[in-house]
């Protein structure tokens, strides 16, 4: 198949069609690495800021003891159970070394998440540069990154999806990866290697690497040679070497993306066989036809959170304003995916990839059952760089020949502005950590909470206050151990001597039943406590025995 040499082309503005350029000299090409390297830099240390105003929640906090355990010799997890998303080749490599180096605590979490929304966004903004250069190369680069420059707080806001805890934030940076490779590497054998060794890699750490790497490859490809069936069709004296090479690119680009969802299952079943980590099962369900109307607006809310811009249920105000101007990052996501969609036969592989990709993750996110707004935004945060990387490829040369480039720098500042403002509030109440500072100075160091309250508190004291999940048993009213992000040692009375038991409280989250049933299984399993204390508005009971001796076996979260 004939490629076109993408280094020496760029968009028309007005027509849409190819026109020559010159390659940039070698001198000249250094300012471009340079410069996103120094937006790195300043980026990695504002968003650093802005993750330390966000506690660490539960999943985030077990995903950090996962690491903890790693890096002191458990490699493979041996009696972790852990929740549906593993993370185990991308984020917890990364806590490990963070821990080595700074510890166990909230502040490893907070460098991770900023660490990584960093190289999101630098990844997006070179995918959107692609290989053009000059003004439409800054333009291409400065839009993308500007519609994912400043994740908003608050109420509807973004913070707490990408910078508090790893909520699929960090399988980006292989995907994008990929996409990096098929815009920039001429078709040679080890773009379908690379791609089918990064796929792999994320596929083991998220399944959700499947629906938004594999099989968006596999369908472009498949249509890319369907539109080419006449000239790949076999006549008569046609040589099976000749077809073969034409489309040899396509056909081992699909291939790759095959393999690697087979090379990521062999590799969850090695590490299970050899007796490391088990996944909590993905009983992933389609919703029901009556349930489609409503999931279509769920997702419509979903999206605009995702790009920072969900204004829902909150009042007019100069806060609620920071939000409404992040709509015009979703409009110019919407308008370029638009764009794709529409010139899709004409446009290079890597849109087209990204324009699949984006039906992809809607629709499934649509037809998905299980989730909401408010537990599963996180499911569609890939929309964000790709929606990002779409509109800087395809909308930079429009805006620079209709001269739109001044509006463009208005939002852009609106958008420095908003990040300026997040940058310097202050950390919000911190109640887990407040929990963790009084349990130590009261000696109390090993006890029960739930899932919500339990792995942070240990996170916030740096392990010198231990404290282990429960839940309350539906049907048996009783309180019992979390088969979720824990191993069952944290359980067993004879290593271990649990004296206290934080109740939750009516904003705890998942926790099974309302807080006066709670006190009802409480008082079913471990009878009256010795002692009761408030520790800033928590509930703390004591006894003088071990709990662990009167934990009922394992359940799931809820």
């Amino acid at each position: 198949m004939g490629t076109t040499d993408l280094g020496a082309v760029s968009s028309d503005a007005a027509s849409g069609t190819l026109v020559s350029q010159p390659p940039a000299s070698r001198g000249r090409r250094w300012p471009w690495p340079a410069g996103f390297i120094a937006a790195g830099l300043v980026l990695f240390a504002a968003y650093l800021l802005v993750a330390r105003q966000v506690p660490v929640m539960s999943d985030g906090a077990s995903n950090q003891l996962q690491a903890w355990d790693m890096l002191h010799g458990n490699v493979l997890l041996r009696g972790w159970t852990l929740s549906r998303v593993s993370f185990y080749t991308i984020e917890l490599p990364e806590y490990m070394l963070l821990e080595a180096i700074h510890g166990l605590n909230a502040g490893s979490a907070h460098v991770a998440s900023a660490l990584n929304y960093t190289l999101v966004l630098i990844g997006a903004a070179l995918l959107a540069k692609g290989r053009a250069g000059g003004r439409e190369g800054v333009v291409r680069a400065v839009l993308a990154g500007g519609i994912m420059l400043a994740p908003t707080l608050g109420i509807g806001g973004t913070v707490t999806t990408l910078l508090a805890n790893p909520d699929h934030v960090g399988t980006q940076i292989p995907l994008l990866a990929v996409w990096l490779i098929l815009d920039r590497a001429r078709p040679r054998w080890f773009v379908p290697v690379s791609v089918a060794a990064l796929l792999a890699w994320a596929q083991v750490s998220d399944q959700l690497a499947t629906f938004e790497g594999a099989l968006p490859l596999v369908l472009v490809c498949a249509i890319r040679l369907y539109r080419r069936r006449d000239v790949l069709a076999w006549k008569p004296g046609d040589s099976w070497h000749e077809k073969l090479r034409e489309s040899w690119y396509e056909l081992s680009l699909a291939a790759a993306s095959i393999v690697s969802v087979e090379v990521a299952r062999m590799t969850v079943r090695l590490i299970r066989h050899a007796g490391g980590y088990t996944v909590w099962p993905n009983a992933t369900v389609f919703t029901s036809v009556a349930s489609v109307y409503s999931h279509v607006w769920v997702t419509v809310e979903s999206v605009i959170g995702i790009f920072g811009a969900d204004f829902s249920h909150q009042r007019l105000g100069a806060h609620v304003a920071i939000n409404l101007v992040h709509l015009a990052g979703v409009a110019l996501a919407g308008w370029a995916f638009a764009r794709a969609l529409r010139r899709f036969t004409s446009c290079e592989l890597v849109v087209q990839v990204l324009a699949v990709t984006a039906v992809v993750l809607l629709l499934s996110y649509t037809l998905d059952g299980d989730y909401t707004v408010s537990q599963g935004s996180h499911e569609i945060v890939g929309l964000l760089p790709v929606g990002a990387a779409l509109a800087g490829r395809l909308l930079a040369g429009r805006l620079i020949s209709g001269r739109h480039l001044a509006a463009l720098g208005v939002v852009l500042g609106c958008y420095l502005l908003a990040l300026a403002h997040s940058v310097v509030q202050p950390p919000g109440n911190d109640q887990n950590s407040q929990l963790a500072s009084w349990l130590e100075a009261h000696h109390l160091d090993y006890g029960l909470a739930t899932y919500w309250n339990a792995s942070v508190v240990t996170v916030d004291s740096g392990g010198r206050v231990q404290v282990i999940p429960v839940v309350r048993q539906p049907g048996t009213d009783r309180v019992a151990a979390i088969q979720w992000n824990s191993e069952p040692s944290w359980y067993n009375p004879r290593l271990h001597d649990a004296r206290f038991l934080v109740v939750p409280g009516p904003r705890s989250g998942c926790t099974s039943g309302t807080p006066s049933q709670w006190r009802s299984a409480i008082s079913a399993t471990f009878g009256p406590p010795a002692a009761s204390y408030q520790a800033d508005g928590i509930t703390v009971l004591v006894w003088d025995k071990n709990l662990l001796d009167h934990v009922f076996k394992p359940v799931g979260l809820c």
